[in-house]
Parts: structure tokens; C-alpha cells; sequence
């Protein structure tokens, strides 16, 4: 099974891939595949690492199925059903701290609103949306939704040096006509310097773009960035999520419902566990 160092096919968002694969029978994909990450994970054992696998068979993958797909469990997949492409990612610790440690917040912000029983968490689960199949890092949405995977809010993280890979991820979830999700958080952990950005997408109209019939595209409404000043995170604003959205349907007037706010100091804790994992010095 051949493996090239950088990949040739010409597809949005792989600037943070490492090698490509090209399939040609299981043994060997899985043989190859192990190889790999092991490889690259002891020449970085912090970083998230990512192959594109070309000629993937369809018949080969189906999450819900162990004895049909050669995808280990452990690794985040993003499947182009049409084209056979698959792009295959091995996480890093910095990386699962920091969308566990958002999730763990924005669930605690759930509760203080009296709102657990209103909100089904719906995890890392597969979605397939006609030729796309792809996995997020967490999702929530209405405990009301049918199918139950229809997910309203979407949360993406990368360690890498590119946000490209988030922005392809937030425009798939935005702007796929199957997709239910309105809002996608995307955090991106700079591998060269302590950084984190925060940024929440919606769909919306790109800049300049007058025309009334134009599809809305996946757009920035927010960005918040956390840097390291002399062995502190510094944050520059705080971060609001929209309750109607994720809950779809407007928050009642005399409760403690309303729009979920990270303040800086809230985002800044979360950079702190980020940055000790990665070796940074933290007071």
C-alpha cells in the first residue's frame, strides 16, 4: 500500500494533512494506518495528526456496523461517499481537553438555566448527509428533534497550525442542505505559539454580498482570541451563544433562560488546561 508525503488531491481544508494513503485491499489499509499514527504520534505526542485515504470503498465504511468498517473507533473520520476520500484524524490530548473542558461548561450553563431535560447531548455520533458522512468532535439539540441526530449546535476543534480544516468542517455542518445546525463553535489551538481562537460561525451572507436569492453561506459571527502574556491567558471579549437556535424556540420570559455567555474568564480557563498539557509555562 503506497503512502506519499503530501497529499495531490485537490480538496478544501487538507493544508493539515500529513500523508495519503491510497487503498488497495484491508490488511494492508490497517497495517499502514497503524503504522502511521503510531509514527507520528511519537514524533509529536501533542498535535492532532491527519491521512486522506484515496479510493476508500464505500462497503468499508459504516460506523454503526464494527464488522463493516476498517475505521478505528479511537480516530475522527470525514467520509466523501462519492468520491471515495476519506480523511482520518488521531486526536491529541490538547485537543480532547479543550472540547471536553467547552462542553462540560456549556452544560453547566444548560442546567443553571433549568434546561437539562430540554437538550439531548448527541456526542461525537456519525452523521451521513447524502455523500457525506462526518463525525464532530460534540453536538446538542432539542431533546424535541426527529431523528434525534438532527443537531442544532456543533462543536469542532483542532490542534494545528491551519484554521482551514475548521472552516471547511463549519461550512459542511452550515451549509449542507441536510444539516439542522445553526450554530458551530470551532477551536483552534495554535501548535507553534499559545494561541486559541474561539470562533462561532452562523449562516449568513459573506461580506458584500447584496443579492436577495444567494444561498447564505456558513460566515464568522464571532471571534475571540486567547493568547499567553507573561503566564497568563489573556482573553480579548467574551462569547455568546444563541439559546433560540439551539433550543429553537425563544426563551421564556421570567426564568433564568436566555443566550449563553462565556466570559473571558471562563474561555481563559479553558486555555490554561490547554496550555499546561502542551508544556507552557502557566501561573
Amino acid at each position: 500500500m503506497a503512502m506519499r508525503a503530501e497529499p495531490d488531491v485537490d480538496l478544501e481544508g487538507v493544508s493539515d494533512v500529513e500523508a495519503t494513503i491510497d487503498f488497495t485491499n484491508p490488511k494492508d489499509f490497517t497495517k499502514t494506518v497503524q503504522s502511521f499514527f503510531l509514527n507520528a504520534n511519537a514524533r509529536d505526542p501533542v498535535g492532532d495528526h491527519t491521512v486522506l485515504v484515496t479510493g476508500y470503498p464505500n462497503k468499508w465504511f459504516n460506523p454503526d456496523n464494527d464488522k463493516s468498517t476498517l475505521v478505528p473507533g479511537a480516530h475522527k473520520a470525514l467520509y466523501y461517499h462519492n468520491t471515495e476520500i476519506l480523511l482520518l484524524t488521531m486526536l491529541g490530548l490538547p485537543h480532547e481537553i479543550a472540547a471536553r473542558e467547552f462542553s462540560n461548561s456549556f452544560i453547566i450553563k444548560i442546567d443553571a438555566m433549568g434546561c437539562r431535560d430540554d437538550i439531548m447531548s448527541t456526542g461525537g455520533a456519525t452523521r451521513s448527509m447524502s455523500n457525506i458522512s462526518k463525525e464532530p468532535d460534540a453536538s446538542w439539540g432539542p431533546d424535541t428533534a426527529l431523528p434525534p441526530t438532527n443537531s442544532t449546535f456543533i462543536l469542532e476543534a483542532g490542534a494545528s497550525e491551519s484554521g482551514r480544516a475548521l472552516g471547511r468542517d463549519a461550512k459542511i455542518w452550515l451549509e449542507h442542505e441536510e444539516s439542522h445546525v445553526t450554530q458551530v463553535i470551532t477551536i483552534k489551538i495554535s501548535r507553534r505559539q499559545p494561541e486559541i481562537v474561539f470562533t462561532v460561525w452562523k449562516r449568513g451572507r459573506e461580506h458584500g454580498d447584496t443579492r436577495a436569492n444567494h444561498p447564505l453561506r456558513a460566515v464568522v459571527d464571532q471571534q475571540i482570541q486567547v493568547t499567553l502574556q507573561e503566564g497568563r491567558p489573556v482573553t480579548d471579549g467574551m462569547l455568546r451563544l444563541s439559546f433560540e437556535e439551539i433550543f429553537e424556540r425563544p426563551q421564556q420570559l421570567g426564568t433564568a433562560e436566555g443566550d449563553l455567555t462565556f466570559s473571558t474568564r471562563e474561555l481563559g480557563a479553558i486555555a490554561r488546561k490547554v496550555w499546561r498539557r502542551m508544556g507552557n509555562d502557566i501561573e
